[in-house]
C-alpha cells in the first residue's frame, strides 16, 4: 500500500511539474496611467488644437493559439477636459472610450524572436459634453507585433497598426474614409518582467495619430503612460 501511495505522490509531483513548463496560453492585463493629448476638430467648435490631460485605464486579454496565432481584446478609458485659451467658456468635458480586436499569425519565430502580423479592428467612441454631443468611428488596419525576449525575466515588445479604412458617424457627419483622406498611425512599445509564474509586470509607452484631410477638418495626437500587471494562465 505504501508504495501505491508513494507511486501515486511521485505522478502528481510530476504532472504538477509539466505544467508548470507549459507555455501560459491566456494573459489577462490591467494598466492604468497618464494620457497628454491634443484635439482639433472644427465641427465642434473653430478651434485649431484642444489640449487635455488625464488618467486612462486600460484592461487587455490575450490568448495564444495551438499554431502560436494571437488573439486579443483591449478596452481603453480615459476622462477629461478639453483646454483652450482662445475661447473664454467652460472647459468642454471630453470622454474617450476605445475598443480593439486583433487577430496576428506568427510568421518567424527563434530562441529570441517572434513577429506576428494580421489584422486589427478599432471602435472609438467620444463623448463631448456628457453625451450631447458624440463621434463614433470604426477602423480596420494592418497590425505587426515585434517581441524580443532579453532573458528568462525581461521582454521587449513592439506593436504597430496602420488603419486604412474608417466610417465615422457623429453629431457633425456621417461618411466613409480611405487613404486619400484618412491616415492614422496606433505605436505601441513596452518593456515586461516577470514576478513569478503567473504574475509579470508591464511598462509602456503608446502614441497615437489620427487625420482627416476634410473641410471641417480633424486630427488627434496622443501619448499614453501605462504601468500595469498582468496575470498569466
Amino acid at each position: 500500500m505504501k508504495v501505491y501511495f508513494f507511486a501515486i505522490l511521485c505522478l502528481s509531483i510530476l504532472s504538477l511539474n509539466a505544467q508548470d513548463k507549459i507555455q501560459k496560453k491566456n494573459n489577462l492585463e490591467f494598466s492604468t496611467g497618464y494620457t497628454i493629448g491634443f484635439l482639433k476638430n472644427l465641427a465642434f467648435a473653430p478651434v485649431k488644437r484642444y489640449d487635455y490631460n488625464a488618467l486612462n485605464y486600460q484592461f487587455r486579454y490575450t490568448r495564444i493559439t495551438k499554431r502560436e496565432k494571437l488573439f486579443e481584446i483591449q478596452f481603453d478609458y480615459l476622462d477629461s477636459e478639453l483646454e483652450t485659451n482662445i475661447i473664454p467658456e467652460p472647459n468642454p468635458q471630453y470622454s474617450k472610450i476605445v475598443l480593439n480586436f486583433n487577430s496576428l499569425k506568427q510568421v518567424y519565430v527563434n530562441k529570441k524572436v517572434k513577429i506576428h502580423i494580421g489584422l486589427q479592428a478599432q471602435t472609438n467612441v467620444f463623448s463631448y459634453f456628457d453625451w450631447k454631443q458624440y463621434d463614433f468611428q470604426q477602423k480596420l488596419g494592418i497590425a505587426g507585433r515585434f517581441t524580443f525576449k532579453i532573458n528568462k525575466k525581461h521582454s521587449l515588445s513592439s506593436k504597430l497598426t496602420l488603419p486604412f479604412i474608417m466610417w465615422r458617424t457623429s453629431t457633425f457627419e456621417e461618411n466613409f474614409y480611405s487613404l486619400n483622406t484618412y491616415q492614422s498611425v496606433l505605436w505601441n512599445t513596452a518593456y515586461q518582467h516577470t514576478l513569478s509564474k503567473h504574475f509579470d509586470l508591464k511598462a509602456s509607452y503608446g502614441f497615437n495619430y489620427d487625420k482627416l484631410q476634410i473641410s471641417k477638418a480633424y486630427g488627434e495626437i496622443q501619448h499614453q503612460i501605462n504601468l500595469g500587471i498582468n496575470y498569466k494562465f
